[in-house]
């Protein structure tokens, strides 16, 4: 043994001499070597290891964790998306005093502030998806917490607050499949939402972003689809009705399903009464009511003014494509002068006469007790059945379905099918109609009906469609006339003339039919009766030429007539300057003839139609606003004074005649100072008429969908214009002037300052010896 195993180390002298400090040293390390290893040493490692073993797992369930929530992050919603969250709103089309005239859409949703919904609405909800919403702070802990309680007693229940089902409607990122990760995503995001937003907004964001059944977007759009008036005036049960359908928008349809809808309102109206917001009595007896609906389909529901509305597309199509707007997503506002309140008048007008016009054209062209739809229209005109057949997909496919190359067998076989041949004649002889009207004072367009039915027919006949005018164009002539020096009084033979070209060709047109009375008819009664006569004995005078029967000499008096309808509005770029434009060869739209007319009205002063006054964003910032693009006196107010007072002759008529405008006092009673001019084409395919008050200047046209389409040649037959066109028009002012909601004024026309009717003074002679006769006056 070592000195150190017996005896104690001698510690002053282990620091004092080093020697023995050797030894010591020695004697230990001797021993070391002999020993396997302690236990103590090795416990140590064994505990290394376990730390390195749990230090490794932490840190990597760290780097699991740090990246789940990074991953979680990366699928929300940025700030600037939480801050202008992306909805597709409809752009809307609106009138001037603010009624909704079309809307364009992805999505049928229109948006509303929160003081613009009904608190029915908000109760509702609150009752039925969130009931401690205005407690919590985008998590309902409550709910959240009892999740697994409800799952593991079988009956498991949504946990989502308002504002985490408003995360996942509003941001695609956050996705709508169960899982835990959506979970959290949206449980963040409500809580962003809550953090910018106030109570408030996110009701009101909610409420216009959820979809509604038959698909409505936003309450607004919900609340006109199905009970037809805005949100702030539903009621209770129509407020129950909706927010309950949010829960399966198919399962809960009151359209389809009423009774299941029925069901699911009156969990909604217990829930209500539940939470206060109405008492015992008055749940009872709305759960008793029965779903009230008052549908108007998503395509139609504001939409009341399609043709309107589209034309307004196409105007500002241009403009949102250049400034970087989505007239179907962005939610814009475009204000335009429709007055409302006559374009309901305006289209009740069309719908209701072109219904009976209908009736009367297809008894005209059909032989009673024939069966046979419109007989003597096929026997007129032979080539028309086969040529309306050979339009259809029916024939065009089929050579290959019947195997032939040869015309006659396709066609022999269509015809076979009587049911088929009769659905494509009553197609293809469908009468169209169009009406607009216009305040001729500043251009503004105040109601627009450009057919009869816009779901079936898209052709537009306030603008788009250009048809022969008739003698709607004669005014022209006569203002051409009149600003040549011409007096209404001036006469003119009313038999007929002939002109020869170079070739010795006759230009000889002529009246239907030569008026009684005296020979020669003064410019006032000639307009008045419409007679083509006249008119064409005009030309020479207006050209120069005097007595003149050379058809090439009437060429300057065509091109005058030419430049003055230009100078009216009526685009002639692709109108030749023949003298049958005198007749109405031309060809026109209703907007352009009725825009030409309101510079009689608006004594010479010519401006161009405007239908679109401003638009706006959603936030209702104007984006721009649109003035008249042009404004110019084309002829002088004396002129026009002139014309209108020989176009009332056209509605009174005059001693001893009657105006081809006469019913519009006759028939519909309008008894105010009003001027206007029928029309209708040689073929009587198109029908006219055009009237004027100093407030209004209103046009329409009646026609064949299809330009074949002809009413017989008949005097007594409804294809005139007195016939078709105006009424139209005297409906219109009837349903207006008895409506004491829509303006309307009586004023009547007033001459320039200083002016006098020129008159006669042949009769103001014979007038002073008829009343010498009588001893009024002497000599």
């Amino acid at each position: 043994m070592s000195e150190s195993d017996n005896n104690p180390i001698d510690h002053h002298r282990y620091f004092n001499d080093p020697e023995y400090r050797k030894q010591i040293l020695a004697e230990k390390q001797g021993k070391g070597k002999t020993k396997k290893s302690t236990p103590k040493k090795s416990s140590g490692s064994e505990k290394g290891r376990v730390f390195l073993y749990l230090g490794s797992t932490a840190a990597v369930i760290l780097l699991l964790v740090a990246g789940y929530v990074y991953y979680l992050f990366q699928g929300l919603p940025s700030i600037e998306q939480l801050e202008n969250p992306e909805t597709a709103i409809a752009t809307e089309v609106r009138s001037r005093d603010g009624v909704v005239l079309d809307k364009y859409f992805t999505e049928n949703r229109t948006w509303v502030r929160y003081d613009d919904i009904s608190p029915n609405v908000i109760n509702a909800l609150v009752a039925t998806e969130d009931r401690r919403f205005y407690d919590h702070w985008g998590i309902d802990m409550v709910r959240t917490l009892a999740i697994p309680y409800h799952v593991l007693t079988g009956n498991p229940q949504g946990g989502s607050t308002l504002s985490q089902q408003l995360a996942r409607n509003l941001y695609k990122e956050i996705g709508l499949a169960f899982s835990i990760s959506r979970k959290f995503k949206e449980m963040i995001t409500a809580v962003q939402i809550e953090r910018n937003y106030t109570k408030r907004e996110i009701i009101e964001m909610y409420l216009n972003t959820v979809e509604y059944p038959n698909s409505a977007y936003g309450i607004e759009a919900a609340a006109r689809t199905h009970f037809n008036k805005p949100a702030k005036d539903l009621t209770i049960s129509e407020a129950a009705t909706l927010v309950g359908s949010l829960n399966a928008i198919y399962a809960y349809n009151p359209r389809i399903r009423p009774e299941k809808s029925t069901e699911r309102r009156n969990i909604v109206l217990y829930l209500m009464s539940q939470q206060g917001f109405f008492d015992q009595d008055t749940k009872e007896a709305l759960q008793a009511e029965p779903i009230a609906l008052d549908y108007q389909p998503p395509s139609k529901a504001g939409r009341v003014s399609r043709y309107f509305g589209e034309y307004v597309r196409q105007k500002v199509s241009k403009w949102a494509e250049e400034n970087g707007y989505d007239l179907f997503k962005d939610g814009l506002v475009i204000y335009t002068t429709i007055d409302s309140r006559l374009q309901k008048h305006a289209e009740q007008a069309v719908r209701v006469k072109i219904d009976s016009i209908q009736h009367k054209f297809e008894r005209e062209w059909t032989t009673p007790g024939s069966g046979m739809y419109m007989d003597k229209l096929w026997e007129k005109y032979p080539t028309f059945k086969d040529r309306y057949l050979e339009e259809t997909d029916e024939y065009k496919n089929g050579y290959q379905k019947y195997d032939t190359k040869i015309r006659k067998v396709v066609l022999d076989s269509l015809k076979a099918d009587s049911a088929f041949v009769d659905s494509v004649m009553k197609t293809k002889t469908r009468l169209e109609a169009g009406f607009v009207a216009i305040d001729p004072s500043n251009g503004n367009i105040l109601a627009w009906v450009g057919g009869s039915n816009y779901g079936s027919v898209q052709y537009d006949h306030v603008y788009q469609s250009r048809r022969q005018v008739g003698s709607t164009f004669k005014p022209f002539v006569y203002a051409v006339a009149i600003d040549n020096g011409f007096k209404p009084y001036h006469k003119f033979s009313k038999y007929p003339t002939k002109y020869y070209d170079r070739q010795g060709k006759v230009w000889a047109p002529t009246d239907p039919h030569i008026p009684d009375g005296p020979i020669m008819v003064p410019l006032r009664q000639a307009l008045a009766r419409s007679l083509n006569n006249v008119t064409v004995r005009l030309l020479p005078e207006i050209a120069g030429y005097p007595g003149t029967n050379k058809l090439w000499e009437l060429d300057p008096a065509a091109r005058k007539i030419k430049q003055m309808a230009s100078n009216l509005g009526v685009d002639m770029s692709n109108t030749p300057a023949y003298p049958s434009l005198a007749l109405g060869t031309a060809e026109a739209s209703l907007l352009e003839m009725t825009s030409a007319y309101t510079t009689f009205a608006n004594a010479g002063v010519h401006i161009d139609p405007i239908a679109i006054t401003r638009i706006e964003d959603r936030e209702g910032n104007v984006l721009v606003e649109y003035h008249p693009d042009y404004k110019q006196e084309v002829i002088s107010p004396e002129t026009a004074y002139i014309m209108v007072d020989m176009m009332r002759g056209v509605i009174r008529g005059g001693e001893g005649y009657n105006g081809t405008g006469v019913r519009l006092r006759g028939t519909y009673g309008v008894r105010q100072d009003i001027a206007g001019k029928t029309g209708t084409t040689n073929d009587a395919a198109d029908n006219w008429f055009i009237a004027m008050t100093p407030h209004i200047v209103m046009g329409a046209w009646v026609g064949g969908e299809d330009r074949k389409i002809r009413f017989p040649d008949d005097p007594t037959s409804i294809g005139q214009g007195a016939r078709t066109a105006l009424p139209i028009v005297g409906t219109f002012i009837n349903n207006v002037t008895a409506d004491p909601d829509a303006y309307w004024s009586y004023d009547g026309f007033t001459p320039p300052p200083g002016f006098v009717m020129p008159e006669d003074p042949e009769e103001t002679k014979n007038e002073l010896l008829r009343d010498n006769s009588r001893g009024k006056i002497g000599w």
